[in-house]
């Protein structure tokens, strides 16, 4: 089987699956036929015990990751944070905040001057904005 016909395969519904299925069957059966009937028999026993591994384990990894999903719905639900904790913001930052907001200073020299990059200056200025707009409303 082609690469292109295994996304087929994967794709497609159920009844072209089953026929695509089939006609691999087809072509297992015929390339075993060239082979003595006990090492056909070993070969199919492995593919089929492998097959039924597959899909054991493709299931485990279902249950998997909903039972997660529950999990995290659950400590959301009770309040958990996930991620690292945000480090306090400098004393000074409004004051800077503002100057660089009304054009007195540049980002990089704000940034510098509260010890933090560009990105996280520029990251919890937004922050905060937003917090005083919904506050605001």
């Amino acid at each position: 089987m082609s690469q292109q016909q295994e996304h087929t395969v994967r794709t497609d519904d159920g009844g072209q699956l089953q026929t695509e299925l089939r006609q691999l069957a087809q072509e297992i059966a015929a390339s075993l036929s060239d082979l003595d009937a006990a090492s056909g028999r070993a070969l199919v026993s492995d593919f089929v015990s492998e097959l039924f591994f597959q899909l054991a384990e493709q299931q485990r990894r279902e249950d998997r990751r909903q039972k997660q999903a529950q999990g995290i719905a659950a400590a959301k639900a009770r309040g958990v944070r996930f991620g690292r904790t945000a480090k306090p913001v400098p004393d000074g930052f409004d004051q800077l905040h503002r100057a660089w907001r009304e054009g007195r200073i540049s980002l990089k020299k704000a940034a510098e001057s509260c010890g933090m990059t560009r990105g996280t200056f520029y990251n919890v200025a937004l922050r905060r904005e937003q917090q005083e707009d919904s506050r605001a409303v």
